[in-house]
């Protein structure tokens, strides 16, 4: 073995070619979550502070659906210009907007703060995956996803305890302005490794795809408002509305092939997106069914969701180390298996629910670690599949649309779901017949994203690595 390919063989994401663009990555994930997790802990006081409880729900609505523009123009651009300009923007509007939000002085001031904030962290999402496409080879990423996976572990660990803890102490306006000093750590640690990176497409012609992300927004936006509106028939209009505006955007905005999850790089992103999508629902309405009708007190609810972010990160440690062991060859098993997993720890609770009317603290507790284990086995393997098919220049596009698919599948999915609980409570369903229903919902987007994670292999041949 030659020396070269020795250090080839040696070369980790925490050696010194990748210390601090890792550190700074994860940095940068950590905080988007952080700010996500600390966020529900002192949304009710704040509202009342400010005012606007019957705006509740555009507190996080208000971020959303400035992160779906965010995420698609950093993907864009990031492919045209150098990585360091574009995050630099993205991380100095998500300062811009923890200042807003901290110092706003009514809930609509606080609504432009957490715009300018979604805005940028999708933005700085994006970013971090393209880069991550770019920087690391075929063989790190596994190790480098599962890092940022771990990202999200310490955030929702300590997160909200932090957050509760500030605004009791001090003001709920410091959970906010108290991220801006750990966002200028951040420049530092990122900037002069992304800097390296040379822009992938600098020919990419205009495109339209800003345009699409802004009426996907809006049209998100509708239909988020039409699931709330009341008379049920004027909300039916409203979210209709929204429907035949998103669904086109969305269809013109991710790559060719992902509604019928071609192989192998778009089944990879529909994959993950309904599997993120199915988790999200169901986990939600588990909350809500131990809370309501399950008897389980907020401690023990929170040690059901410690211990899935534990094995969520357990998972993509795993996926990691398999990776090295049997090679992006078992990547497609290796995806499968995390989302059946994920399936059959969905199907045993919502089953639970529907038939015996109730939901057993141990059954959420292993149901939902088994959930845990399997969706950190299955989520970064899409990415790394998804990214050892992606087109030299397309890194931040595609980054983006996995992004995208996550935030789209994740908000239509709990919205949709509390329609389906109050449509069965009105209709004289009991309470646990309800949620079940609501499940349901993420327990057949989970089987989906397991039908289309078994066309992530490459129909003629074993997986390759078109980047480097």
């Amino acid at each position: 073995m030659t020396e070269s390919a020795a250090r080839h063989e040696r070369a980790s994401i925490w050696d010194k070619d990748h210390l601090a663009i890792t550190t700074g990555s994860v940095l940068a994930f950590t905080i988007v979550a952080f700010q996500g997790l600390a966020l529900a802990t002192i949304a009710p006081v704040l509202s009342e502070d400010i005012g606007g409880r019957n705006l509740y729900g555009w507190i996080f609505s208000a971020f959303l659906l400035p992160q779906i523009i965010g995420t698609v123009y950093a993907g864009r651009e990031v492919d045209r210009h150098s990585p360091a300009r574009i995050f630099l923007i993205h991380l100095v509007l998500f300062a811009v907007g923890c200042i807003v939000a901290g110092a706003a002085p009514s809930i609509y001031w606080l609504f432009l703060g957490r715009a300018i904030q979604g805005f940028g962290a999708g933005g700085i999402s994006s970013c971090v995956y393209a880069v991550i496409s770019n920087a690391y080879e075929d063989r790190l990423r596994p190790s480098i996803l599962a890092a940022t996976s771990a990202a999200w572990v310490v955030p929702s660990l300590i997160g909200p305890a932090i957050a509760g803890f500030v605004a009791e102490q001090w003001s709920w306006r410091w959970a906010f302005v108290g991220l801006v000093p750990i966002l200028v750590a951040i420049a530092p640690l990122t900037l002069p490794s992304y800097a390296r990176i040379a822009p992938s497409n600098l020919a990419a012609g205009p495109d339209r795809r800003l345009q699409y992300a802004v009426v996907l927004a809006i049209a998100t936006g509708l239909f988020l408002a039409g699931l709330e509106i009341r008379p049920w028939w004027a909300g039916v209009l409203v979210a209709s509305l929204g429907v035949a505006g998103l669904a086109p955007m969305l269809w013109r905005l991710l790559p060719d092939g992902t509604f019928r999850a071609r192989p192998v790089m778009p089944a990879a992103i529909v994959s993950r997106g309904l599997g993120f999508g199915g988790f999200a629902v169901v986990e939600t309405y588990l909350i809500f069914s131990l809370k309501d009708f399950g008897g389980a007190s907020a401690t023990r609810t929170g040690l059901i969701l410690t211990l899935t972010s534990l094995l969520w990160t357990a998972g993509s440690w795993i996926q990691s180390r398999w990776d090295r062991g049997g090679g992006a060859g078992q990547r497609p098993y290796r995806l499968v298996t995390g989302f059946a997993l994920l399936f059959a720890a969905t199907l045993g609770i919502f089953l639970c629910v529907a038939i015996l009317q109730d939901i057993w603290l141990w059954v959420g507790l292993v149901g939902w670690g088994i959930a845990g284990l399997g969706i950190g086995l299955a989520y970064p393997t899409a990415v790394s599949i998804a990214f050892a098919y992606t087109p030299s220049g397309d890194e931040g596009t595609v980054s983006s649309s996995m992004l995208l698919i996550d935030l789209f599948a994740f908000a239509i999915g709990v919205g949709l779901g509390g329609v389906l609980l109050a449509l069965a409570e009105t209709t004289g369903w009991s309470t646990p017949s309800g949620a079940a229903l609501a499940m349901s919902l993420g327990v057949g987007m989970v089987l989906l994203s397991v039908v289309a994670g078994s066309r992530t292999r490459e129909p003629h041949g074993s997986p390759h690595s078109t980047t480097v």
